[in-house]
């Protein structure tokens, strides 16, 4: 006798900031994911053609939301204001220049429903265009796998332990220098339990590589040991600030989580003359 898992509903966010030119490419990946419920797209103040695109785009297909900030907030802001708009138990982010592997997300739902511990899944990314100084590179796999641990486009939370989390700190260190998705993630491999599906057998996210891509700044550092001046001794350990932060946050939900007096409490205060 079959005893199918409840699986939980997923939804997909993609923050969009002038990417007019690669946003059909990634929505057309997301409407191929069979898990997907909806998917919640977040115009961040563009000045392309986004917001038209967005738009077209949300009138073509019935489970495509659009929504537009007033101004450019940062990919952190523009991330959690989705999460904010979803209502399902899983939300899965993906960078407005990739594309999701047909299939990737179908098992999503499956493993957290086996896996009620796991806060957070992170897909492989198959790298698209890589250059040849990183491609060719005897230590790639050791500075690819900390670039799968530390980026935002991989990562699918149980949406309610993301928002316990804060989201994504939105700092104004992280807006100007990045990394934001590394703190939290971070913070959780920390505090809890952490899958990866890193394996060639997954399918996961293609990150389709260009000049000046966020990735470039850890892999110059891990590979070549060239350092963005930019994050100096101060910048970091603010960086490693934020993450005991968001620690200390999910820390602090332990007592009234794990309570087992629960319901109404009369409390008897006896205040000082």
């Amino acid at each position: 006798m079959n005893n199918p898992i409840n699986t939980p509903s997923l939804d997909v966010i993609i923050p969009c900031y002038n990417a007019a030119d690669t946003l059909d490419r990634t929505v057309v990946s997301v409407l191929n994911q069979s898990a997907c419920q909806r998917i919640i797209l977040v115009n961040d103040g563009s000045t392309d053609d986004t917001a038209a695109r967005i738009d077209a785009l949300a009138k073509q297909y019935d489970n495509i939301i659009a929504h537009h900030l007033p101004a450019n907030s940062g990919v952190a802001f523009a991330r959690n204001f989705g999460a904010l708009c979803s209502s399902a138990e899983l939300i899965a982010f993906i960078d407005a220049d990739d594309a999701y592997e047909n299939g990737a997300l179908d098992v999503v739902p499956s493993i957290f429903a086996l896996m009620p511990n796991l806060s957070l899944l992170r897909l492989k990314l198959r790298a698209i265009d890589l250059p040849a100084r990183y491609a060719d590179h005897p230590d790639l796999g050791k500075a690819w796998d900390i670039l799968q641990m530390t980026v935002g486009g991989n990562m699918i939370f149980r949406r309610a332990l993301f928002l316990g989390c804060g989201g994504f700190p939105t700092d104004t260190l992280f807006r100007s220098l990045g990394g934001e998705d590394g703190a939290l993630g971070i913070a959780l491999a920390e505090m809890s339990a952490v899958g990866t599906l890193f394996d060639d057998e997954h399918r996961g996210v293609l990150h389709y590589c260009r000049d000046g891509m966020h990735a470039e700044r850890l892999l110059d550092a891990y590979l070549f040991g060239k350092h963005d001046p930019r994050i100096t001794p101060d910048a970091a350990a603010y960086a490693r600030a934020t993450t005991d932060r968001i620690k200390a946050r999910l820390d602090s939900l332990k007592p009234i989580l794990n309570e087992t007096a629960i319901g109404r409490r009369p409390l008897i205060l006896t205040y000082a003359d």
